[in-house]
Formats: structure tokens, C-alpha cells, sequence
């Protein structure tokens, strides 16, 4: 098949950007050709061990470049330079997360194709524009009601929207029309396996041979709920438990988020347990997975959770909050331990249990590795992508709905 995966930009190392390029690269090692389009590169940054193997096109932004904000504003203007720039037909439009949907929908009126949306993430114009805080202000919320009527109008034009998990599709339903499917991303096997260096990162932060190393690892966000697992500690703390509790990642993005966790340690006297391990290289993402004792979770409001798969795939157990999709694919105490959002003292708990019962842990990090390795890797995903393709292609001509095939 000849597909275009378009996504707004590649700047971070972020889950949705190592789904699309890792996507891009099953697929082209599958015989596909396969091109990805965006509005913004940067090479140095963004997976280069991913992307040296694929075809990347920067089209560039679009007018007023220096603008960053309002975001619908900047999407919507690199949309259009890209859905001018690009002339080359594909037989998919394969946009990744908002607002590449819009400038997929474009392409297909200009060149034709099937436009297939992977929706990581639903769109928040609706939620904003019903706020009911008043300092949000009236105007505002009528700017994200007009956009969210346009998104409604753009969204209408795609074949089929996707999405990683049935949490994130109900949602979406509530507030937009049109044909959808779950299809479930997951981890590089090759890449995310046992045996890295652990003892080199339990040496860098002075961790000890007996310590009970929790990691978290991503980009700090508010809904991430960081602040259970750190609350957790302290209760397991004032028990007289210590568990030390590693946070990898970078906080540029919400440095506001990222000083409150800081306070929240200080406050509660975690200072020698908590450790900030700033961004980490992707080279040695693996060698943290495996560095830890347990790998732990509480987002909340998310669709999905692919560090949870790449931790698994490691052998290393997971502790997964009920608030985050990937807990869908999980059972508790055999695949994972999964625990109720916003409740550190459950968190507390569930982590208390590990620790202390070491061949739970072993089970349940090998159970899990097993289903991870299994189905959720990005050769299964490629897979099931074309599938959905195809159908996607026959449903439009015939103007069909699409129905997924079950989890297996």
C-alpha cells in the first residue's frame, strides 16, 4: 500500500510520537511504501534511531511561524501549509493525533484516498468551551465552541477515527459523529527486553543492592498524578517501610506541575526518597525499566499508556491505575497490580505487597512480559493497521461502517 502518515509535529520524545514513527517503520519494513509527513522536525531529538529508517518530509509551518498560541490556531495554520505542500497521492491518509486529521481531510479532497485518524487524544474544544469557571472567561469559551463546531464539521469528512483504548472511543462519541475502532499499539521487543544495565543506573543515584527502586518515567503533565505515588511513600514511610521512588523525565512542559511535585517532596520530608532524574536519554530508557524494582502508573484521564508496555516488555511488574486506558488489556494480580486513581493510601498499599512478597512480583512481571511480547508489539500493530486500511479503503468506496475485530 502506498500510506501517508501525517502527524503536527516531531519535536519530543514523546508516546504518541514513538507510536507514529515506530508505526511508520513496521510498516515499511512490511513492503509498504510508506512516507511521514509533518510541520516541524527535530532530527537530533526525536527517536533518531527510529527515524534514520524511514522517510520523514518537514512541509514546514504556515503563516505567522512565530506564533505559538492559541494551539488550534498554530494547527490549523501548519495544516494548511501542509495539505498545500503535499502533491503526491497516497492510497491513506494516516493522520496522528489533533489537528493532523485536518489536514488529512484536505489531501483527500484534493488527491482523494481514505483518511484512517489515530485519535490519541480527544479533542478538548467542547470540554472548554462548557466550563463553568468564570475566569475562563465568556469569550473564550464562545472561540472554543466555534472551533469545536468546525472540528465537529472537519472530523465528519474522516473514513474512520481510531483509538488505543474503549475509554478513549466512548468519550469521543459522546461529543463527535462518525465510524470508529479500537486497535491496540504496544512496545519494540527487540529494543524493551531483560538484561539491561541495571546496576549502572542504581550506581548513578546511590541506590543500594537491597533498596525497593519504584520508577515512573515520561513527561511530567498534570494528569500524570504524580503526586499519589508520592503521597504513597510518605504513608509508607510513616509505617516504617522505605521504598525509594525514582521520577525520570523532563518538566519543561509544565513547569508550574513540575515545582509542585517538588514542593510536595519537600513538604513531606522525601527529600533523600524521591529522586528527579531529569530527561532521560532514549539509549537508556531500557536500562531504567530494568533498573527498578516495579515500574509505577497513576495517570489518570489517559488513553493509553505505552511506557507501561515497554516496562513490561522488560520484565519489569507494573502497578497501573484504574484512571489510565492501558489497564483495560491488564488483569490484576496476574498481568499487573492495578489500583484505584487518586487513592495513595490503595497505591500504598499495592506497592507494600510487592515489596513484600517477592514471588508475586516475579509472576507478575513474567505473566506480563509473556502478554506484552505476545500481542502488543509494533509488528502486530503494523499488521492490524494495514487490516484496518484495507477494510477502511472498501467501507468508504461502499460507504460501509467498519467493525473491529475483538481483542485476541
Amino acid at each position: 500500500m502506498n500510506i501517508a502518515l501525517i502527524i503536527h509535529e516531531l519535536l519530543i520524545e514523546g508516546g504518541g510520537e514513538r507510536q507514529c514513527v515506530s508505526l511508520a517503520r513496521a510498516l515499511s519494513r512490511q513492503g509498504h511504501q510508506v512516507i511521514l509527513y509533518t510541520s516541524a522536525y527535530d532530527r537530533n531529538n526525536c527517536f533518531p534511531d527510529i527515524c534514520k529508517d524511514i522517510v520523514i518530509k518537514e512541509v514546514g509551518r504556515g503563516l505567522f511561524s512565530w506564533l505559538r498560541k492559541p494551539l488550534f490556531v498554530r494547527g490549523y495554520l501548519d495544516m494548511k501549509k501542509l495539505a498545500a505542500a503535499v502533491g503526491a497521492k497516497h492510497d491513506v491518509w494516516n493522520p496522528h493525533h489533533w489537528p493532523a486529521q485536518w489536514g488529512a481531510v484536505w489531501l483527500k479532497q484534493k488527491l482523494g484516498g481514505t483518511v484512517v485518524w489515530m485519535c490519541n487524544d480527544v479533542p478538548t474544544f467542547h470540554q472548554i468551551s462548557r466550563k463553568q469557571d468564570p475566569s475562563s472567561g465568556l469569550l473564550r469559551k464562545l472561540v472554543h465552541y466555534l472551533y469545536y463546531l468546525y472540528d465537529c464539521q472537519e472530523n465528519r469528512k474522516v473514513d474512520l477515527t481510531l483509538f488505543l483504548s474503549r475509554w478513549a472511543e466512548s468519550e469521543f462519541k459522546l461529543i463527535y459523529q462518525g465510524n470508529t475502532c479500537v486497535v491496540r499499539s504496544g512496545a519494540d521487543p527487540d529494543r524493551f527486553q531483560p538484561g539491561g544495565n541495571h546496576e549502572k543506573i542504581r550506581k548513578r543515584f546511590g541506590y543500594q543492592t537491597d533498596d525497593f527502586v519504584l520508577l515512573w518515567l515520561g513527561i511530567f503533565m498534570p494528569h500524570r498524578r504524580l503526586e499519589d505515588a508520592i503521597e504513597a511513600l510518605a504513608h509508607l514511610k510513616h509505617k516504617g517501610t522505605r521504598v525509594r521512588l525514582l521520577l525520570a523525565g523532563s518538566g519543561d512542559a509544565h513547569p508550574d506541575y513540575f515545582r509542585f511535585l517538588k514542593d510536595q517532596v519537600q513538604k513531606l520530608g522525601l527529600q533523600e526518597d524521591v529522586t528527579f532524574a531529569g530527561k532521560v536519554e532514549d539509549g537508556e530508557i531500557r536500562d531504567y525499566y530494568c533498573a527498578c524494582d516495579a515500574f509505577v502508573f497513576p495517570n489518570e484521564l489517559q488513553t493509553w499508556g505505552l511506557a507501561v508496555l515497554e516496562a513490561m516488555s522488560c520484565g519489569c511488574p507494573v502497578l497501573v491505575s484504574e484512571g489510565a486506558a492501558v489497564h483495560e488489556i491488564l488483569t490484576d494480580n496476574e498481568t499487573a497490580v492495578l489500583f484505584p486513581a487518586r487513592q495513595p493510601e490503595a497505591l500504598a498499599a499495592k506497592i507494600e505487597m510487592l515489596l513484600i512478597h517477592p514471588e508475586l512480583r516475579r509472576g507478575i512481571a513474567e505473566a506480563g512480559m509473556r502478554l506484552v511480547r505476545t500481542n502488543y508489539n509494533w509488528e502486530r500493530f503494523a499488521e492490524q493497521m494495514e487490516q484496518i486500511f484495507r477494510s477502511a479503503e472498501s467501507a468508504s468506496a461502499l460507504q460501509e461502517t467498519y467493525v473491529p475485530a475483538t481483542d485476541r
